[in-house]
């Protein structure tokens, strides 16, 4: 007798329904897992960077009477309305203006020469510019006799320099008032009317620089030794005893205007402020919460370094600092 037995073929819908559903189930416990392994992959780098930085500063220091870059907004510096702050001052400090080496007799100002006086009258110490066809990898040359002078405080893969006119080309001004000069390069040729900064590590294409990927900058900010405040509560606008000096170990000041350019790669219609705007919060981020006893910074006798973190803003949760979270 026959066998009448028929051999199932293929799956039912509510096999496939399940296995679907098993499947989106998994995606969505591993994929945020994932996210995470990949934010703190990056904040791992990041930190790299930063000791990367902190070796370098320390040769700065050996260098220099025992004394960290300054990193204060140079007011008087013919900088335009964002001053020589201490983002760059720090790139200065450790590759030079141009990328060739820092030179000892910088008075860290933005138009490169040895006082920020009149840069006719004043020799440029960083002599690099597109007028100047001449190779500067030639020794031989009297213009370049300075890079015997010079040093270079960072040599790595880790570290990105960019030009401020590259990030940040909608948001500057090119107005007589502000215009940076002499034009200095940075390292390539090509020319320079703001300078360069030390960027982070969470690179981002930005479509207006050809698709070039630009991180946000490192943040420099230098203690002043001569200052013992640290209270955040003095720096809340809101609360009367608010004043424009500032008694705090840390300036808020140092890299306030490069703090107020935005993301270089948000529109100029489209700026994201950054909550690190409002001073209080920069003041809370930097304050070492395991002193109970009175407000006091992290790193009180050295400087900060701030990286605006995966979502590009300064002051929000994922920022990154040379200290411990």
């Amino acid at each position: 007798m026959a066998s009448t037995k028929t051999t199932k073929k293929g799956f039912t819908i509510i096999e496939l329904l399940t296995v679907l559903s098993i499947i989106i189930i998994l995606i969505s416990i591993l994929v945020p897992g994932m996210n995470r392994a990949r934010i703190f992959a990056k904040k791992v780098t990041q930190k790299g960077q930063f000791n990367e930085i902190s070796k370098g500063l320390e040769l700065f220091r050996n260098d220099h009477q025992e004394t960290y870059p300054d990193s204060g907004a140079a007011d008087t510096d013919p900088a335009g309305p964002y001053g020589y702050c201490g983002a760059m001052k720090l790139c200065e400090a450790m590759l030079g203006q141009d990328g060739m080496g820092f030179h000892p007799s910088s008075k860290f100002f933005a138009d490169a020469t040895t006082s920020g006086t009149d840069p006719l009258s004043t020799p440029d110490i960083y002599p690099f510019d597109l007028c100047d066809k001449k190779d500067p990898a030639d020794y031989t040359d009297p213009l370049r006799a300075n890079l015997r002078e010079r040093a270079k405080y960072l040599e790595s893969d880790n570290i990105r320099a960019s030009r401020l006119q590259d990030m940040y080309t909608w948001n500057l001004s090119t107005s007589s008032a502000n215009f940076y000069a002499p034009v200095v390069s940075f390292e390539d040729g090509a020319s320079v009317y703001h300078n360069a900064v030390i960027t982070d590590v969470y690179l981002r294409a930005v479509s207006r620089c050809g698709g070039a990927k630009l991180g946000m900058p490192v943040l420099y900010y230098k203690a002043d030794s001569s200052k013992l405040v640290h209270d955040p509560c003095f720096f809340n606008t809101a609360l009367p005893q608010y004043a424009t000096s500032n008694p705090s170990i840390y300036n808020f000041d140092d890299n306030h205007g490069l703090i107020k350019l935005g993301c270089p790669w948000e529109s100029a219609a489209n700026v994201n402020p950054h909550p690190m705007l409002d001073p209080l919060v920069f003041y809370k981020a930097i304050t070492n919460k395991k002193v109970t006893s009175t407000p006091r910074p992290h790193n009180e006798d050295g400087y900060i370094l701030i990286s605006a973190g995966y979502d590009g803003l300064y002051g929000t949760k994922d920022d990154v600092f040379n200290f411990a979270d």
